[in-house]
């Protein structure tokens, strides 16, 4: 890298690292309390034991045990992990260099490093950034793979990034259907049906991938159901994918997030059919490609915002290769476009991973924790951290139907109880009770001992809660 590339250099690396500051100030998610409880749970097993019902793979939870291994456990930790994924993600375009050139892996690694829904989400503890860095790192190996000779370093990097996209995230599947439908087209396109001459590379590097998902899964070979499990997981994620459970959106959903915040996503959907021009093959297929994964995702009803990730970085590197060309022949006009890009991604990326943190408002807010109730909840784990005593003399009495993410939070306290409105003892005491609004009226006469009530908003979709403070 040339001197005149330092400040950009400095630039890129200050906004990636601008996404540690106040890791704290959004609650911690349902979804990310789970994967934390699971990693409480390697530490006690000494393993993660697969269970299909769980959809994702075992292999992000080791990176987050890895990481809480080294630096302790805290909810910071684990959005720490996802971090460094993130800041890899960014620099993805300089893979593709060869492809899209040196200016276009530039401006695509700002648009990555601005983008408001990988902002937002490398600051979460879940699976979709380290899935979408690896998705990425494996279509880079396959067209690797289409273009040169036999080289074994390439094999090793195909067949290991295919079993960690595997070991990630069981709607791998989408993106490798997607891949082999784009190469029928992109060959049938360019009337080329010839085999490619290497093809001895890609199942080596398949061979590669069945032994790392099968020591993943199996957890080395203490898990005696983690393979078999492997593959019931794609039965149920069917149904689930088909029928959307509470999650269903219309098949429009992805332009109306991309159409809102993310230009450069969106700007390389429009482009994408400009791939029919004379531009290289392999450019070509990840064009296609990123067409492909985006009308799957669309396709199947269950949607979440954070889906958004597994095709988004495609059409940035679309974007960024037609920005480039773009700059070559109308360069004022090229460079305000990209300024109001930046300005406007940059403006989003602040406002939804440092102020509306936890609002209705935030479109990437999704079943999120409220701040309100981490008032309450902080008071408990300052008073454990006070006196680490109280891990094992502290009583608290949980009565909801959503007690995520309070099994993680209150993970190190000895004697919680979670109850829901089927098993509700005759008498409710403790030095806390934490109970849903909507059983309050129902209970509170069986409480048990002079208290102080207050109500907090808990998290989206789920009632208020009542917390009752022994006095």
């Amino acid at each position: 890298m040339s001197f005149k590339r330092m400040p950009l250099l400095i630039t890129l690396l200050a906004l990636i690292f601008f996404r540690f500051y106040d890791l704290n100030v959004r609650p911690i998610h349902h979804d990310e309390s789970v994967n934390g409880w699971f990693v409480d749970g390697m530490f006690k097993n000494g393993f993660y034991n697969y269970d299909p019902n769980n959809y994702h793979g075992p292999l992000y939870f080791y990176f987050l045990a890895l990481g809480e291994l080294v630096f302790g456990r805290s909810v910071e930790v684990l959005r720490s992990v996802t971090i460094f994924f993130g800041a890899l993600l960014t620099f993805v375009p300089f893979l593709y260099r060869r492809w899209i050139g040196e200016r276009a892996a530039w401006i695509g690694a700002f648009a990555l490093a601005l983008s408001p829904a990988i902002v937002f989400y490398s600051r979460y503890a879940i699976h979709e950034v380290p899935f979408a860095l690896f998705t990425s790192v494996f279509f880079y190996y396959w067209i690797r793979a289409r273009e040169e000779d036999f080289n074994l370093g390439n094999m090793i990097g195909l067949g290991l990034s295919l079993g960690t996209i595997a070991c990630l995230k069981e709607n791998f599947v989408i993106f490798l259907g997607c891949l082999c439908i784009g190469e029928c087209m992109v060959r049938f396109y360019k009337k080329d049906w010839v085999l490619p001459k290497n093809y001895f590379f890609n199942l080596g590097a398949l061979l590669i991938a069945l032994i790392f998902v099968g020591l993943v899964y199996s957890a080395f070979g203490r898990d005696e159901d983690g393979v078999t499990n492997f593959f019931a997981a794609f039965n149920l994620w069917s149904h689930t994918g088909s029928s959307g459970n509470g999650h269903q959106k219309p098949f429009y959903y992805w332009l109306k997030v991309i159409g809102a915040f993310e230009w450069p996503t969106l700007l390389g959907l429009i482009l994408a059919p400009l791939s029919l021009l004379r531009v290289n093959q392999s450019f070509r297929l990840l064009s296609v490609v990123s067409v492909g994964v985006w009308m799957a995702y669309s396709i199947v009803n269950y949607k979440t915002p954070w889906c958004l990730l597994s095709f988004q970085w495609g059409f940035v590197l679309v974007f960024s290769y037609w920005a480039s060309e773009f700059y070559d022949r109308f360069k004022l006009i090229a460079i305000s476009l990209m300024a109001v890009l930046a300005i406007h991604s940059g403006y989003q990326a602040y406002e939804a991973a440092y102020v509306n943190v936890d609002s209705d408002d935030n479109f990437y807010v999704y079943g999120q924790t409220f701040r309100e109730i981490m008032q309450p909840i902080n008071g408990v784990l300052d008073r454990v951290k006070a006196d680490p005593g109280l891990k094992s003399t502290l009583k608290i009495t949980v009565v909801s139907q959503f007690t995520w993410p309070l099994p993680y939070l209150f993970g190190e306290i000895k004697s919680v109880s979670y109850l829901n409105d089927s098993n509700v003892p005759l008498k409710l005491e403790g030095d806390y009770i934490f109970i849903d609004e909507s059983l309050d009226q129902k209970y509170h006469q069986i409480i048990v001992g002079d208290y102080r009530r207050e109500v907090y908003r808990a998290r989206q979709w789920a009632s208020p809660m009542v917390v009752y403070t022994r006095k």
